[in-house]
């Protein structure tokens, strides 16, 4: 597996002129934030890019500058604007393989190549460029020295990008994956002129009555094992019917539960629209939960993970707790 130099590819980006830009389904703020940081650079150094993702952004990223240039399948405007020149790159951020970018209506046998830019230790390196940071906190610290690396010129707008994806990736820094680097990358982007508060009370205290009740509802069903070492929960459909709540809701849930005193790892269990059950992994300390999430086709990182099931969310939980007890005691 062939890492790409930050260098080589920096000349490979000033080569082409042609980009489409794209991430992984569940949009999260590392995903959007890097989209748009790439979608500045890129701009800023005269190039045609566009975003296209498989579905429209979480309304809580709606303050994020540029979120009204993302494409997606369904959208009223021509998102296939680039599917006609011969020489167009796709640059994938923030996954960790290439089916986890779903339908984004682009025909791939007319994609030139693919640059694949990702943090997660699971990544398959599916790209012709692999520019991949195991270390990193987030897609948005690498940008930082991507950003440099090509030389353009940063703007507030790209600052709040990439912070928005630090700052989201590192659960308001709180991970383990933050660093030293993240700090300082952090420094200099709120030097640019991102004010911290304002990106917090967008992403953290712009809730919906509904997703309250929803948190009600999974906080309501919560269990432990007889150790306290595991904590889970679980929404279905019926549930998020029930509290008038849409998918993009649940974020959050799976911190919530790891919260409890003593519990080292934490487990939630959601029915998607399509059926298969997806589930999200947390853990305090040494425990991998992106080791265990790749048991079952998924991963992550060492301490954020998730898969998807297609079983019956019932025997999903009885199958994932067990396996999880096993391993864990």
């Amino acid at each position: 597996m062939y890492n790409t130099k930050l260098s080589e590819l920096a000349k490979t980006i000033a080569k082409y002129n042609n980009y489409i830009v794209s991430s992984h389904t569940n949009l999260d703020g590392d995903a959007l934030g890097s989209e748009l940081a790439v979608f500045f650079m890129l701009k800023n150094l005269n190039k045609n890019v566009q975003i296209i993702n498989h579905e429209k952004p979480p309304e809580i990223y709606n303050f994020l500058p540029g979120i009204e240039e993302i494409y997606y399948p369904g959208k009223n405007n021509d998102h296939g604007l680039l599917n006609n020149k011969s020489d167009v790159i796709l640059i994938i951020v923030d996954c960790s393989n290439l089916e986890r970018i779903g339908d984004i209506g682009v025909d791939m046998d007319k994609i030139k190549f693919i640059i694949n830019i990702d943090h997660h230790p699971s990544n398959t390196f599916f790209g012709k460029y692999n520019y991949i940071d195991k270390g990193a906190s987030s897609v948005g610290e690498m940008l930082f020295d991507l950003g440099q690396e090509i030389k353009c010129t940063f703007s507030k707008e790209m600052a709040i990008t990439m912070y928005t994806a630090i700052v989201t990736d590192t659960g308001s820094f709180r991970y383990s994956n933050t660093s030293a680097k993240t700090f300082w990358v952090s420094y200099k982007l709120i030097e640019m002129g991102v004010n911290p508060s304002r990106v917090a009370d967008y992403v953290y205290n712009n809730n919906k009555p509904s997703t309250l009740k929803l948190l009600g509802e999974a906080l309501r069903r919560i269990k432990t094992n007889s150790s306290l070492k595991i904590s889970w929960t679980f929404v279905t459909r019926k549930i998020l019917k029930d509290t008038q709540a849409d998918d993009e809701e649940v974020e959050g849930i799976v911190d919530k539960i790891l919260s409890i005193k003593n519990v080292q790892v934490s487990v939630f269990f959601r029915e998607t629209k399509d059926g298969p059950i997806k589930v999200s992994f947390r853990s305090k300390g040494n425990f991998n939960v992106d080791k265990f999430a790749r048991q079952f086709g998924g991963g992550g990182h060492p301490n954020a993970a998730g898969c998807i099931i297609e079983d019956e969310i019932n025997k999903t939980v009885e199958q994932v707790i067990k396996k999880l007890q096993s391993e864990l005691n």
